[in-house]
């Protein structure tokens, strides 16, 4: 093993959470909740480190969401939006391995109009 893989293994910032609708057939509307599940068993065997940064990243930058989780790490997760439109759901280990999961969903209703 190479120092340079002792520093920043080949492993380091994966994707390696899992992020699905909890019900895939839920209609996905502005204003209405959005919950999402969290799978993590692809970090197995080193297994994940809290803090998790929960990120939601909607069209107008006004309307994105952030939460960190520092005492467990979540199975579930939800979110309200708050226009239509693509949102980019992201999970992510803070600091160690910094592994994350990404999920994009569209999002049935009216954009935010920046003037």
């Amino acid at each position: 093993m190479s120092l340079l893989d002792e520093i920043s293994p080949r492993y380091y910032g994966e994707d390696r959470f899992r992020l699905t609708l909890t019900d895939p057939d839920q209609a996905l509307v502005a204003f209405g909740a959005v919950l999402i599940s969290a799978d993590y068993s692809a970090a197995l065997p080193q297994g994940i480190m809290l803090p998790l940064e929960f990120t939601v990243t909607a069209p107008s930058s006004g309307n994105s969401t952030r939460k960190v989780f520092g005492r467990f790490p979540p199975t579930q997760l939800a979110f309200t939006p708050r226009e239509g439109g693509s949102h980019l759901i992201r999970l992510a280990e803070l600091y160690h391995n910094k592994w994350f999961g990404t999920l994009v969903v569209e999002i049935a209703g009216d954009r935010v109009r920046v003037a």
